[in-house]
């Protein structure tokens, strides 16, 4: 017989052995008090043996005193529950069989991978130990929340005695050293400055949350650990800045705790190694065989067959060093242990991202492990995971509720601050808040610029610069600035775009950065003057990281305050610099095109000009059916992109066209979309640009001022109408003269509302 299979056939006669005295320990009948006490009397005694056994591995002796010291209060609270006698039951055979079967540990790999298992054993015996200490002479009483707590510990110390029996047998029958093993991992060239503790994360700041902050995502992340039927991926989608790695950092850390953290891949800019998607999966089979002693001897064997198989292509790997050995050890992986893989985005190669998400997506669910994946919403990321959400859970950073969020930063900012003492006032703090918004690279930014690492500044003159946007900023931008700059370079400077590609990518960040609203693809695509909105949705995909385009409004909108910042002050944008009134003259021209273009007598085919609007069957339904989207914005925001402009003579005579022209219809919409209080405060915004060039159309102007406000009173007092009530008001006016030609033999002013037209001018006239 050959050495393998010596060896296989002595580790399946442990494995029967341990079988059978485990269903030897289940065939009891625990039904009455007397096998319940024989239950945990026998466990008590099996902790004894392993806790007094000179051969024993130290740490687990540590942990089993750590038991044995809480044991009277675990067993007082768990007599009688089934749950737990079953517990009991199985952890006083893997007592046993430690016992029984230890024959120490030589390789220095196993012994830190051992020394993880039962650490995290003491770790759940000590926070049990807490819970039951509670109140003096050890006497509580459990709440349920305390009592559900206290079982998962308990299930938690089951399944790391599983995993501590297999990894220790495992690590008595291999039949490779030490040498051996770490020769073939060390062939994996495997990037550990990847990992999320590693030098490399201090010198990138990186750093887990504030205490108390971000409770709800952590919360909603650890229930996905432990729910057995949760989906194996998880995404965490967020747009730059809103605390991604932070995040990931803190998951990690606590999944490190709690011995379920497989392996981690931190992705950064800032590493040409660790922003190499090649090195992604060599370096999670290394740390999962680290992690875990049968992967390790399935990996190996592996990279016997084949020692450069990390060198091969994405799909190879994932296939060769993590599919085909978890697989064949996916029954002594316990608990669905996580790799966290952190700003996928930030990878070089996109399509490298895209095979390894296609792969995952495709074999995950078949894995012994769980897969926690964090990025931007950048295209080849966001598709893969919209085309894929049967197959994975995700979290939206950006769409947490903002109070939520708020009250992170602030606790974040509170905390990091309090070395300014009283000189901080509560009013400078929300203000700092409410800067921040959503942002948590803002307000880390922030403290980092009031919290100088030197002694030459003055915090407290940094905080009143801030809270002043005084001209000195300068430096306090810097790192946000950067990002920025890094995501619109890749967006816009991509080698394989055409140059009409990025034109229309420039022309949808100016229009939603000069929006006045968060505005839907088709508005943007009129605006930008983009044919399609396949094209705006194309140029979206390559801008998701600074702007907010919801999945479940599909509303498009900058994220914070302080990007258009960045992108209209060129001091920091440089060559990526928004011209603020060369675009808003674009928008201008474009929000008057529109209006030429859709605008009409009578818009919304109302049978009767003598109906008032709310007795219009099915309004609603003709509003949304005859004014579009790009419609509604440009006649509620003309006004607020031309005064953005200097007076000029186009500026004008586009004016002069809407007044002569549209201007009736104009007032019909906003009267149908109950904006008419809008409407007179775009003409007041009008006037008073006008001021500043020239006479020639200012009493034409107020005159229509006037007249709006007449016609609002008559809607607030007495009903709706469309165009046709409009005219009847101006009767009087210049305005008339302009489209009075084009309206005969469509309305007949007479009746009632002329009447009433004469009964309201005189209260109309004292508005004015």
């Amino acid at each position: 017989m050959s050495t393998h299979n010596r060896l296989k056939s002595k580790w399946e006669r442990l494995r029967g052995w341990f079988r059978t005295q485990l269903n030897a320990f289940r065939g009891r009948d625990a039904s009455t008090s007397n096998v319940n006490t024989n239950v945990w009397a026998g466990l008590r005694v099996s902790l004894k043996t392993l806790r007094d056994t000179s051969a024993m591995f130290p740490p687990l002796v540590s942990a089993a005193s750590v038991l044995l010291d809480c044991f009277d209060t675990i067993e007082a609270i768990a007599r009688n529950q089934q749950d737990y006698e079953n517990l009991a039951v199985e952890l006083d055979a893997l007592s046993k069989s430690l016992v029984q079967n230890y024959k120490g540990i030589v390789s220095k790999s196993d012994i830190d991978c051992v020394t993880e298992i039962v650490n995290g054993i003491e770790r759940q015996a000590k926070e049990i130990e807490k819970k039951t200490e509670r109140g003096t002479g050890r006497r509580m009483i459990m709440a349920a929340a305390d009592e559900e707590d206290l079982m998962r510990r308990f299930r938690r110390i089951q399944s790391l005695f599983r995993q501590l029996q297999t990894n220790l047998s495992m690590s008595i029958l291999k039949d490779t050293n030490e040498l051996v093993v770490d020769g073939r991992l060390g062939k994996l060239k495997s990037e550990m400055q990847a990992t999320y503790n590693s030098v490399l994360s201090a010198s990138t700041n990186r750093r887990t949350c504030t205490e108390g902050t971000r409770t709800q995502v952590l919360s909603e992340l650890k229930g996905w650990v432990f729910q057995t039927d949760a989906h194996a991926v998880y995404w965490m989608s967020g747009m730059a800045g809103t605390g991604k790695t932070t995040i990931a950092c803190t998951f990690a850390k606590w999944l490190e705790q709690e011995r379920l953290l497989a392996a981690s891949f931190f992705c950064t800019r800032t590493s040409a190694d660790c922003r190499n998607v090649t090195r992604i999966i060599p370096t999670v089979a290394y740390q999962l065989a680290r992690y875990s002693i049968p992967f390790q001897s399935a990996l190996c064997k592996v990279l016997g067959s084949d020692p450069d198989i990390g060198a091969k292509d994405i799909t190879t790997q994932f296939k060769h060093l993590l599919i085909d050995p978890l697989q064949k050890v996916k029954n002594d992986i316990l608990d669905s242990p996580v790799v966290v893989i952190d700003a996928l985005d930030e990878c070089d190669d996109q399509s490298g991202v895209g095979a390894i998400l296609d792969i995952l997506f495709k074999h995950a669910s078949q894995l012994p492990v769980k897969f926690f994946v964090t990025s931007r919403p950048e295209v080849e990321i966001h598709t893969r995971m919209k085309d894929n959400a049967q197959f994975r859970a995700a979290i939206y950073l950006h769409d947490i509720e903002k109070s939520l969020v708020k009250a992170d930063v602030e606790l974040y900012l509170r905390e990091e601050l309090a070395f300014m003492g009283s000189s901080l006032s509560a009013n400078n703090l929300q203000e700092l808040v409410e800067r921040s918004g959503a942002l948590f690279i803002y307000a880390a930014t922030l403290v980092r610029y009031i919290r100088p690492a030197t002694r030459k500044a003055d915090p407290q003159q940094r905080l009143r610069s801030v809270l002043g946007m005084t001209a000195e900023a300068g430096q306090e931008n810097a790192q946000i600035d950067a990002l920025y700059a890094a995501v619109l370079k890749s967006a816009l400077d991509d080698e394989e775009l055409q140059e009409s590609e990025k034109e229309v990518t420039r022309a949808v960040l100016r229009t939603v950065l000069f929006s006045q609203e968060p505005v839907p693809v088709e508005t943007i695509a009129e605006l930008s003057g983009i044919e399609g909105p396949n094209r705006v949705e194309y140029a979206l995909n390559a801008l998701r990281s600074v702007l907010h385009y919801s999945d479940k409004t599909d509303l498009v909108s900058t994220l914070h305050a302080s990007f258009p910042d960045f992108m209209f002050d060129k001091a920091r944008s440089g060559v990526y610099h928004c011209d603020v009134g060369e675009h808003a003259a674009t928008l201008t021209d474009r929000c008057f095109m529109v209006m030429r273009t859709q605008l009409r007598f009578n818009i919304c085919d109302l049978p009767s000009s003598f109906v008032p609007d709310d007795k219009v069957e099915n309004m609603q339904g003709r509003i949304k059916s005859n004014i579009s989207p790009p419609l509604s914005y440009a006649c509620r925001y003309w006004a607020n992109h031309l005064t953005m402009t200097a007076p000029s003579s186009d500026a004008l005579a586009a004016l002069d066209e809407f007044l002569s022209n549209q201007l009736l219809f104009w007032m019909e919409v906003t009267s149908l979309k109950r904006e008419l209080l809008a409407g007179i405060e775009a003409l007041l915004r009008i006037k008073r640009w006008l001021a500043v060039s020239g006479p020639m159309p200012l009493a034409f102007i107020a005159n229509f001022i006037k007249t709006g406000i007449r016609v609002h009173a008559i809607r607030t007092r007495t009903f709706g109408g469309g165009c046709r009530h409009f005219l009847h008001e101006l009767c009087d006016h210049s305005v008339y003269t302009h489209y009075w030609p084009r309206m005969q033999g469509l309305l007949d002013l007479r009746g009632s509302l002329m009447d009433q037209r004469i009964e309201l001018q005189s209260d109309a006239k004292t508005e004015v």
